[in-house]
């Protein structure tokens, strides 16, 4: 996974796949139920924590690791004296494991849940809500659990970016949530740039899918960590709203201050403006284009000197695809 607004990687997540003689490579999706069913995710979950604290030891220090627990593990109660170990035979901080959690944690709601979450967190790790939004109880799970970050499903990434799609709108409320609760988000499951854009623009902090990397071994993972540790997006455009590319000299009015910044680009949804330096998330702007034509927006996102507005009503676009807001023709226009 990588910060969304630099790309910078920043962990990975550890996923068990089973190469299978005959079958080939049995994903996680399906080997980790079977091994439930079957009784032997008490003797591999220990394995995978040692397994993902040795290759954490290799990485650089800024690099964590994700490792999903299930509900039988977490029940667990030498679960806490399992991490423990793992990250003391390593020698790995325990900040750097992030522990993902499902909602089906809570479904035997009991003092032990709530004795188990101190615990873990006693031990220093990191805990993540896994599939936030696909179960029953997130909210619930949000007020009673020490939960570090939220994981939004795939489901609402995939598809975000159809005409009629209210992916957008769920994906924004879960990080208005986040920021709410001081929690980072993760977007899972991001494929395409278009995606990769709608996230950054609804102020995802971490982004992880196939855009930046397909699964790999930990070997290749370490190999790729030794660089610069950015990562480069690589994935389809898929069919959104027109998204004008230009640099444009606008005038940004926060708080009764005016100051002059670039705008970067601009599509239904939002912009991206450059030359406003320590934006907060959260702040409304107003996007002055000339003295008769402005839009209101949210600050989703900043990073240095660049932001991510979501507006609050969309500029109207012409017949042509260009937006009213704008005289004359964009230098460019992409279809993301």
């Amino acid at each position: 996974m990588g910060y969304a607004a630099n790309e910078r990687i920043v962990g990975f997540e550890a996923l068990m796949r089973w190469n299978h003689p005959r079958r080939g490579w049995i994903s996680p999706t399906k080997l980790v139920p079977i091994a439930e069913d079957a009784g032997l995710i008490d003797r591999i979950g220990p394995w995978a924590l040692r397994k993902a604290c040795a290759d954490l030891a290799c990485w650089p220090r800024a690099i964590r690791c994700a490792v999903d627990v299930s509900a039988r593990q977490f029940a667990n109660p030498d679960l806490p004296t399992i991490v423990a170990n793992a990250l003391a035979h390593s020698g790995v901080a325990p900040l750097r494991l992030e522990l993902e959690l499902t909602e089906s944690v809570f479904l035997n709601d009991s003092a032990g849940t709530d004795a188990m979450f101190k615990a873990l967190k006693r031990v220093g790790v990191r805990l993540a809500l896994d599939d936030f939004g696909t179960g029953h109880s997130s909210l619930g799970a949000l007020k009673k659990a020490p939960f570090d970050k939220i994981k939004i499903d795939r489901s609402f990434v995939q598809g975000a970016t159809k005409e009629g799609s209210r992916n957008g709108a769920i994906i924004a409320s879960i990080t208005s949530l986040a920021e709410a609760l001081h929690l980072d988000t993760t977007a899972e499951g991001v494929e395409t740039r278009d995606a990769l854009e709608l996230v950054r623009l609804l102020g995802c902090s971490h982004v992880r899918g196939h855009i930046y990397c397909k699964p790999m071994s930990a070997a290749d993972a370490t190999a790729l960590v030794a660089g610069d540790l950015v990562a480069e997006a690589d994935g389809p455009q898929s069919t959104r709203a027109p998204r004008q590319n230009l640099l444009r000299r606008v005038a940004v009015v926060h708080n009764g201050n005016r100051r002059d910044a670039t705008l970067r680009n601009i599509s239904e949804r939002g912009a991206i403006i450059e030359g406003l330096w320590n934006m907060p998330a959260g702040s409304t702007l107003r996007i002055e284009f000339s003295a008769d034509k402005s839009v209101s927006g949210q600050v989703r996102w900043s990073h240095e000197n660049r932001v991510g507005i979501a507006f609050h009503v969309p500029p109207k676009r012409r017949a042509d695809g260009s937006f009213a807001v704008l005289k004359g023709q964009p230098s460019s226009a992409r279809w993301w």
